[in-house]
């Protein structure tokens, strides 16, 4: 097969069809827009239509009911029973702090973990330079008196330079 149109003539072909094309996306996208436009058209007009005064009113007449009093009243008595469990006396902020400072630079830290509990669980996994930074680091926190326990897995300790690592601390925190 032959193409018997000159190259001019192919180009301009070419060029009214893509400016076909672009123009008949405008229209489509201008009606989408539109629809969309129309399915929030609803809601603006609830918002803008809505007596704010009203509503105001209606909720005060409400609270005054018996049975609204008797349900705020039961929601403080539940309040005051929970406020012993919200409230914690200890934070793992602190120990999360002193592991972190105890940290060398050789060692990045990627992630922490907190596990509350007695004994409440801290795991902090990285990456370190050397497996003598990772020893180092683990002496460090075994020396501490906030963690009773610190383990690491001994394939981390035995592993390649520049190896990832995950330390598992324990203690009341």
């Amino acid at each position: 097969m032959s193409n018997i149109l000159p190259n001019e003539a192919k180009q301009a072909v070419w060029s009214m069809y893509r400016v076909r094309f672009i123009i008949a996306g405008s229209y489509v996208a201008l009606f989408v827009a539109g629809l969309c436009a129309l399915a929030l058209l609803p809601s603006y007009l609830a918002l803008h239509t809505a007596d704010v005064g009203s509503a105001a009113s209606t909720t005060s007449s409400k609270v005054t009911s018996d049975t609204d009093r008797a349900a705020i009243a039961s929601i403080r008595t539940m309040l005051t029973s929970l406020v012993p469990l919200v409230a914690a006396t200890t934070s793992p902020t602190a120990a999360i702090a002193q592991a972190l400072s105890l940290r060398p630079s050789t060692i990045l830290v990627d992630h922490i973990t907190y596990a509350g509990g007695n004994p409440g669980t801290i795991m902090i996994t990285g990456s370190a330079a050397t497996r003598e930074a990772i020893n180092g680091y683990r002496q460090a926190l075994s020396a501490d008196t906030h963690f009773t326990t610190v383990s690491i897995p001994i394939g981390d300790l035995t592993g390649a330079p520049g190896a990832r690592f995950s330390l598992t601390l324990s203690g009341a925190f």
